[in-house]
């Protein structure tokens, strides 16, 4: 198969690449001009410059791929505005460029969130099946409404795929955790009681081709996690214990999480970058839990996670400070 990967150069992006080519399959990558795609290096892939907020270049990007594998996304902005450009308007102009195909790719498999859905309720569970998506801050409503574009193209066969918090090598935002960690002690900033679902990144890779292998009813939504579930305390635990390393747990007011975000809001502005803790992100902090439903991607796609979380942790550790990270 040849499979298109948006984001190849990402996180993400980059282990699925791996692994398409490990499984024998071809890859071309869709990287934007400019950019130097460091995680590719060493990767037989075929590099496509381009980008989703510029129509023009998608048609060659898609023309004979058998599947699409749709990860670019924007997760930080000033504006909600500038998330909807990529996450909604950079979406319906990958949809429209694979319906255009002369043979429109078999398989779209579109990587949302579990942001697009909402939190679930206090005490571990998922939110109860069939509930209506509700999400809290600008990144889950728009890729909310990504998932509605793939989904009102009824000549695509599509998948959607809602990842929870991911992890790894090559991670940058989970890194934070893990350098704080390092320091000897673990700050608690939002709910004492929340309950949250993540998944390591190679794992999510695996769960990404299982859904373009599989045939599933059009536009099926899945969530994408490990089964166990943890707290904020918990993880850091179990990253300080990646680390070889004995942390204090800091309880921090919940008060506190508000104006923390809009100082960093502040800050964000005058540096001219969005950075990933925001206001927005204190909104989904301050939400009762983040727990995935696995059971439906076990049922149907024979996804189960199959990296215990201690020991992700403790790879994405070894990498970390392999890399200088740490």
């Amino acid at each position: 198969m040849l499979a298109l990967v948006t984001g190849a150069s990402g996180f993400v992006g980059s282990h699925l690449c791996g692994l398409l080519r490990r499984e024998g399959h071809a890859v071309r990558a869709l990287v934007r001009p400019g950019r130097v795609p460091e995680n590719l290096a060493g990767l037989d892939v075929e590099i496509v410059r381009g980008e989703l907020t510029a129509p023009e270049t998608l048609p060659a990007a898609v023309q004979g791929v058998d599947w699409v594998f749709h990860l670019a996304a924007a997760l930080k902005g000033f504006r909600e505005e500038d998330l909807a450009r990529v996450n909604v308007g950079g979406t319906r102009a990958l949809v429209e460029a694979c319906l255009a195909a002369p043979a429109p790719p078999r398989r779209f498999v579109h990587v949302s969130s579990l942001a697009a859905g909402g939190p679930s309720p206090a005490g571990g569970a998922p939110r109860p099946a069939g509930a209506p998506d509700a999400p809290l801050t600008w990144y889950g409503r728009t890729k909310l409404e990504g998932e509605k574009v793939v989904a009102a193209a009824e000549r695509l066969t599509s998948v959607i795929c809602r990842p929870a918090v991911v992890f790894g090598p090559r991670e940058r935002d989970v890194l934070q955790y893990f350098q704080i960690a390092r320091r000897g002690f673990l700050p608690v900033l939002g709910r004492r009681d929340g309950h949250y679902s993540l998944v390591y990144g190679p794992d999510l890779a695996l769960a990404l081709l299982r859904a373009a292998q599989t045939e599933t009813p059009r536009a099926a939504v899945y969530d994408v996690a490990s089964p166990e579930v943890v707290t904020w305390r918990e993880l850091g635990l179990a990253i300080a214990a990646a680390l070889g390393k004995k942390a204090r747990v800091v309880r921090l007011p919940e008060w506190v999480a508000p104006p923390a975000g809009a100082v960093a809001d502040l800050f964000a502005r005058i540096a001219g970058k969005p950075q990933i803790f925001s206001s927005q992100k204190v909104v989904e902090m301050r939400a009762p839990a983040w727990v995935a439903d696995t059971a439906p991607a076990a049922r149907d796609l024979g996804f189960v996670a199959p990296t215990p979380l201690a020991a992700a942790l403790a790879e994405t550790a070894a990498w970390y400070r392999e890399h200088g990270w740490l």
